[in-house]
């Protein structure tokens, strides 16, 4: 090579060197695009509060992919009842999908959490007895099991009771037992002769032969079933991350709804139940009874505030307006994204 060569090598060396540098700036973007959501993911801690195919929308939201979708890497947690919404105010969690009861008897105690979404805004249960318990009034003089004190089971066991003319307590004892798999099984055992079950352990009771006294469903009672509490704090302070996990959320709700199969299976992960007829049985209980926007009823927790009255006068003075913020929902929706969501 002699002497008037070196100076076009040079050339050539630096445009294969720059053109190496955009090369590689253009492949790395690609890739950073590719993963942003993963590598840029928000940890959130959600806790949900009953083994029961009512709590299935976040499970949804997190197994088909809508919440890493959304930039969120979201740990579900089953946090028994309200004990839920106890760790979502110490702050060991960050959101919960509770029950209005919960999440009402906290706010009236002063905490200052609020509903921002609602998967399911009535009450679906039933009241399962023992086979030799043939009706209501058999019960005197017998205990009936619910999860917890304060929770929607307790709920649904005064309502049934108040209906049959039943006296808490003097008439029939009220036991928690821990869970909602826990009543079928003290059921089942004769701990106590009667309980709350909602499906699948409603169709679980019905398997082991215990008598089905009352389909709660039946009375058409709007209430705050199944929703998503968070701290007014937090959502000051992280409100697009809460926003986007309630459009997470909706389309957790959207592909409930419309991909039984893949339902069926989620819940067998979530539920730990492996017959699928009584997965099955839930899902044709839910699918038709889910909010498709979830916006929380106040009819439902006016209802709930009723009911707790008796025993907190403060729950007389409050309104159903000052337990949610909807402003998230209302967003989403007049930006046309349910619309869109449901056009199929």
């Amino acid at each position: 090579m002699n002497f008037y060569d070196h100076p076009q090598t040079l050339l050539e060396n630096r445009y294969s060197r720059l053109v190496f540098r955009k090369f590689l700036a253009m492949a790395l973007t690609v890739v950073l695009l590719g993963f942003s959501a993963e590598a840029f993911a928000q940890p959130i801690k959600l806790g949900y509060a009953a083994l029961s195919a009512g709590q299935v929308t976040a499970w949804m939201a997190k197994e088909g992919g809508y919440l890493s979708k959304y930039g969120i890497e979201a740990d579900l947690i089953y946090i028994p009842a309200i004990a839920a919404t106890q760790a979502l105010i110490a702050g060991e969690i960050q959101l919960a999908q509770v029950t209005g009861v919960s999440t009402a008897g906290a706010i009236l105690a002063g905490a200052d959490v609020r509903i921002v979404a609602s998967s399911l805004n009535r009450l679906v249960g039933f009241i399962y007895a023992r086979p030799e318990i043939k009706s209501p009034e058999q019960l005197k003089g017998k205990k009936l099991g619910i999860s917890r004190f304060g929770a929607l089971s307790d709920t649904a066991a005064a309502i049934f009771l108040e209906r049959f003319g039943l006296k808490r307590g003097t008439d029939v004892a009220i036991i928690q037992l821990g869970g909602l798999p826990e009543i079928v099984t003290a059921m089942e055992r004769g701990a106590v002769q009667a309980g709350f079950a909602s499906p699948p352990n409603s169709s679980r009771a019905r398997r082991l032969g215990m008598r089905e006294l009352f389909d709660l469903d039946a009375l058409g009672l709007e209430l705050q079933q199944t929703c998503i509490t968070v701290t007014t704090k937090y959502l000051r302070e992280r409100r697009p991350l809460v926003k986007s996990f309630v459009q997470a959320y909706g389309e957790g709700l959207h592909r409930f709804v419309t991909d039984r199969d893949f339902s069926v299976q989620v819940m067998k992960k979530y539920l730990r139940v492996d017959e699928k007829d009584l997965l099955e049985d839930a899902y044709a209980a839910y699918s038709p009874r889910v909010q498709k926007i979830p916006y929380p009823t106040l009819k439902g927790i006016q209802f709930i505030l009723d009911e707790m009255a008796e025993k907190q006068p403060q729950a007389r003075k409050a309104t159903p307006e000052s337990f949610v913020d909807l402003s998230l929902l209302q967003e989403i929706e007049q930006s046309g994204f349910f619309k869109q969501l449901w056009k199929n």
